[in-house]
This record gives C-alpha cells, structure tokens and sequence, in this order.
C-alpha cells in the first residue's frame, strides 16, 4: 500500500566468517606465516632459541640498594604506626578516667527538669 516505487528497497546482506570466501589480505598474510614457520621448522629443526640476560653488576647491586631502601622504609613506617597507636591508647585511657572521676550529676538534673 505504502509502496515507494521509484527507490530500491535496502536488503540485508549476511556474510558468515564461516564461508569459504575470505579476505584477500588474510589469505596472503596467513600463507606468508606459515612459509616463514616451515623456513624456520626445517633450519632448527622446530627449535627456537632461549636467551637470558645475563645479569649485570650494575643493575644487581643497585636491586640490592632498592632492597635495602625498602626494607628501611618498612621499618619506619611500622615504628610510627606503633607510636600512632600507643598514643592513642594512652588518650583513651586517659579518657576513660576521666569519665569515672567527673561528676554529670549537674548535668542529669537539668536533663530532668529540662
């Protein structure tokens, strides 16, 4: 009914990556990798060689410096919390004392007669 005549309908194309028909570029990327792993395969004999650093003076000496820092910062940083704590503690105490030694006797009588 509401037909438009003079333009083409747009319709829906589904590709399937499934399908045979791949990309041009991936086929010719995919057979150049695997020339390179037959090249390789058949030169070492599927063998790849692992390399280690080999450690330097430098760079040692100076993780063991970095170490030591560590260690030292560690120790101060518990040390200032043990004293955080202890002085907290201590003001608790002190507050609990306090407490036990104020008289609020004032304080509840005008609470009652407020």
């Amino acid at each position: 009914m509401f037909r438009n005549v003079r333009t083409t309908p747009r319709r829906f194309d589904f590709r399937s990556r499934h399908l045979p028909e791949l990309d041009e570029e991936w086929q010719a990327r995919k057979s150049r990798v695997e020339h390179e792993v037959s090249a390789s395969s058949d030169r070492d004999g599927n063998r790849r060689e692992i390399r280690f650093r080999s450690p330097r003076k430098a760079a040692s000496g100076q993780r063991t410096e970095q170490r030591q820092q560590q260690i030292a910062g560690a120790r101060w940083s518990m040390l200032r919390a043990a004293l955080i704590a202890s002085v907290l503690i201590w003001l608790a105490w002190k507050g609990i004392q306090w407490v036990e030694q104020s008289d609020f006797s004032r304080v509840l009588k005008w609470m009652e007669n407020a």
